[in-house]
């Protein structure tokens, strides 16, 4: 029986590409398990100027991939405007998006982001992607469309300025709520301007950062409308790259935002390129950007829309791909939630910056390891097929208004500018250390979960403090650390510290901060503290541990039938910056509330996935030698075995 998995590549055409040549291709991608091609660009501006242009070349390549029987994914727009939605010959200077000092963007070495709130940038995208839809819908080889690959836009223009008026307007209503709000007095919406004023109030810094995130949500929106109109029958994709978890403070000025994408497509995908000239991320990492990715889908799946083949370019060999690696990566997709997988990419590049970079087959089109892998791998998935993470007995609470506004709180004081995001890495990994997952979620999903864990969540509100309050009254066991609720979401000071109205169910009331004497005592065990302390006096909580000099460290507070336990200090964030000793606090909770499900001795990790009628059981080993251990729970009971730098799949039926 066979089970869905979209597989396949990337085939970035070219001028000296002939139908002969492409043919090849897809014959031995099919040859080798194949069944999907994601073709770029979906437009062909080189090719003769008869009827039909510029989609005749499209045509063929979709000709050619039925022949074969694979179906094709047509990439709208990558990075590369001239080659897609903007050829040279309709460009114009003040297409360009703006920095921040007025000046046009025109540096980017690697690819081009227009200003896709100018009215003509507009038109002729919707325009391009229209004549696309038409040209190419009716094709029974067509399998999708790729509507944003990589999405990416920041502009300062005065079209941007105008959308972000709108959004502010939705937000707030009334110009009278924005002035208590940002401290300003405003008459009128059209009043505002970008001025990242923070004195008085963070809100116009941290608006704008939301406005940013949005924005891409907003456009693809308005792209994908046009395409639907004409072609309402093949579903629509955009990409980002990793997961905005994981990346770090980069990603926040491209900006992404995983959860809105979803909002705006039908099916969302992830650029993956763990291998890097700094290093290669290691497996808590991937499996943290994987589960992260699966829970901005909804929980319903992605697809890797582009998985790293080889070396990025010919100047950069520690970027070489092991098929070991490979397989690796391949494998914690699957298990975390992929749904298909397509490689960057086929073939190397001929031209350009990556020259002689990447390339599942090499300069010559012949096959190498890493091909011979994904063979294998992809007669596999036709049995396994696509399969969902088992949930876990963790939820890491995510919000990205924390994430705005902490950024703008630290970043006059040139402070880490990442504390938020970097406290729920450390979170993570501080669980997948002692063999246990956590799944990144949002405020909706928490009744799904026995424990929660609030690290730096600096944002709570009357709503948000509803929820949780509801969550712990019913059973639910809630570890907050760090920073938690000092301000709602308008960014004016909680009145009862820590957490809001949440302070009810955290059995403390704060008092100072301090910087010394982070080291603290808990039940008997000594933890190292990190960064900073809140000096606290208890209320009606009981105190679990304490700080050298006599101040509550860890606290518990009992409310209805669950609990709120507070460390106050960094714990998780010190974990990822420092590597303290938070993954034996976290050992406590496994053990005090029963947080494993599935466990394998020794150096092994494991995960579980699952379709309708079998369990699947992902055992890595990460080590050098061959490592043997016991796999047991969720239905496993079993001696594995595996070799260095393998993967084990274990099949149960249900």
């Amino acid at each position: 029986m066979k089970h869905s998995f979209l597989y396949g590549a990337v085939l970035k055409l070219t001028r000296e590409d002939t139908a002969e040549s492409i043919e090849r291709h897809f014959a031995l991608m099919k040859e080798n398990g194949m069944d999907t091609v994601v073709i770029w660009p979906a437009f062909f501006w080189w090719e003769e100027k008869k009827e039909g242009y510029p989609f005749n070349t499209g045509r063929l390549v979709l000709d050619l991939a039925q022949k074969q029987g694979i179906r094709v994914v047509m990439e709208l727009a990558g990075q590369l405007p001239t080659m897609e939605y903007l050829p040279d010959f309709e460009m114009k200077d003040d297409y360009y998006c703006i920095d921040e000092k007025g000046i046009k963007k025109l540096k980017h070495n690697s690819f081009g982001v227009l200003n896709y709130f100018h009215p003509e940038v507009h038109k002729l995208i919707c325009g391009h992607f229209a004549d696309a839809a038409r040209a190419y819908k009716d094709h029974p080889a067509l399998l999708a469309y790729d509507v944003f690959n990589e999405t990416a836009f920041n502009s300062y223009d005065a079209y941007t300025l105008a959308e972000f008026r709108l959004w502010l307007k939705e937000k707030y209503g009334t110009v009278e709520h924005l002035n208590d709000v940002w401290e300003h007095c405003y008459t009128d919406f059209e009043q505002v301007s970008f001025a990242p004023w923070m004195w008085m109030s963070v809100m116009p810094a941290a608006d704008f950062a939301a406005f940013r995130k949005a924005s891409v949500g907003i456009i693809l929106k308005r792209w994908c409308a046009v395409i639907r109109e004409i072609d309402d029958k093949h579903p629509l994709w955009a990409d980002n790259i990793g997961s905005m978890i994981c990346n770090g403070q980069g990603v926040f000025e491209r900006p992404q935002e995983d959860f809105l994408l979803k909002e705006a497509v039908d099916e969302i995908g992830m650029s993956f390129y763990p291998k890097q000239i700094s290093g290669t991320q290691p497996p808590h990492t991937r499996w943290n950007t994987f589960d992260a990715f699966y829970a901005a889908s909804g929980r319903q799946g992605f697809y890797v829309a582009e998985m790293q083949t080889h070396i990025q370019a010919m100047f950069n060999p520690t970027t070489c791909v092991r098929p070991y690696e490979l397989k690796q990566w391949c494998y914690e997709a699957v298990a975390g939630g992929a749904k298909g997988l397509i490689y960057w990419m086929w073939r190397p590049f001929t031209k350009g910056l990556q020259t002689a970079g990447r390339g599942l087959v090499d300069y010559k089109g012949r096959s190498t390891p890493r091909l011979a892998f994904a063979a294998k791998f992809g007669a596999e998935m036709q049995e396994i097929g696509a399969v969902k993470p088992v949930r876990a007995k963790v939820g890491i609470l995510f919000d990205g208004v924390c994430q705005d506004l902490q950024t703008y709180y630290t970043k006059c004081y040139k402070l880490d500018q990442d504390i938020y995001m970097s406290s729920l890495r450390g979170a993570y990994k501080a669980l997948h250390d002692v063999g246990v997952r956590a799944d990144i979620i949002k405020l909706e999903e928490i009744n799904s979960y026995p424990l929660l864990i609030l690290s730096n969540h600096i944002v709570i509100g009357r709503e948000t403090a509803k929820a949780l309050l509801r969550y712990v009254e019913k059973g639910g066991v809630l570890v907050c650390d760090g920073k938690i609720g000092l301000v709602d979401e308008w960014s004016m000071l909680n009145d009862m510290l820590p957490g809001g109205e949440l302070n009810a169910a955290m059995g403390q009331e704060f008092i100072d901060t301090d910087y010394e004497q982070l080291d603290f005592d808990c039940e008997g065990v000594s933890y190292r503290g990190y960064y900073g302390r809140d000096l606290m006096a208890l209320t009606d909580g009981e105190a679990l541990g304490y700080f050298a000099d006599g101040t509550p460290a860890v606290v518990r507070k009992r409310f209805g039938k669950g609990e709120v336990i507070s460390v106050n200090t960094y714990l998780w964030y010190g974990y990822k910056q420092a590597g303290n000793d938070a993954n034996r606090f976290a050992e406590m909770l496994i053990g005090r509330y029963d947080l494993r499900d599935v466990t394998v001795e020794g150096a092994l990790r494991v995960r579980v996935s699952e379709r309708e009628d079998a369990r699947f059981a992902f055992v890595f080993n990460y080590t050098d030698t061959e490592q043997t251990g016991r796999l047991a729970g969720l239905g496993f009971d079993e001696d594995v075995t595996v070799a260095p730098h393998d993967v084990l799949v274990i099949k149960k039926e249900k």
